[in-house]
């Protein structure tokens, strides 16, 4: 039986939808730009090829980022 439209949007928000929307994109992201698998084969080398490639995403998603400023 399918939500009607109100009961979905209350489903969504409840539920942190859109959180978890944008948590996907950003993994897909990730795994276009850096590879889909772990190249290395043990549990803490994996946790620091992991953080090494967090950190590459977040230098390219910062330098997008338009600069605010305030005009007065």
């Amino acid at each position: 039986m399918p939500l009607k439209e109100d009961k979905l949007a209350e489903w969504k928000k409840n539920g942190d939808y859109h959180k978890r929307s944008l948590e996907d994109t950003g993994m897909f992201h990730y795994k276009q730009l850096l590879n889909s698998k772990l190249t290395l084969h043990d549990h803490n080398a994996h946790v620091g090829e992991t953080l090494v490639n967090v950190k590459a995403i977040n230098k390219v998603i910062k330098l997008g980022m338009p600069i605010h400023q305030q005009i007065n």
